[in-house]
């Protein structure tokens, strides 16, 4: 979010800096949870865990209440750069050997058909003449 003044923020009572924070801790907690690759080679523990339990409720809290104003804004400042750049990060991965590729059409065998196809019409003409 950015830190200019923002009308949903205020009106829920949220101040931005307590909004970027708790976004951001919570952010590098869930990639860690979720086995997020990570491209450094000494991965850092999120800085979240290193907060009391009651402080690291109260920041995912708030982070989701963060989260959903901005969904319900319709998810403002989401754009092809930011898919852009997940897409780079990951096939960076990919290439370090963090995570492995993932098949693509090229690369499955096609399945044998359940029956045969039916001749198309223009091979039943030319078997005719």
């Amino acid at each position: 979010m950015k830190v200019t003044p923002n009308p949903a923020l205020t009106a829920a009572l949220i101040p931005v800096e307590v909004a970027n924070l708790s976004v951001l801790l919570t952010r590098h907690a869930a990639e860690h949870e979720a086995n997020w690759p990570k491209l450094a080679d000494k991965p850092v523990p999120p800085a979240l865990y290193d907060l009391p339990e009651d402080a690291q409720d109260i920041a995912r809290r708030m982070a989701a209440d963060v989260r959903a104003l901005w969904e319900a804004a319709g998810r403002p400042y989401l754009g092809a750069k930011d898919c852009k750049f997940a897409f780079q990060y990951l096939a960076a991965a990919i290439r370090k050997g963090i995570i492995p590729p993932v098949s693509t059409i090229g690369d499955v065998d096609p399945a044998p058909a359940a029956k045969p196809a039916k001749p198309h019409i223009l091979d039943t003409l030319k078997e005719q003449s």
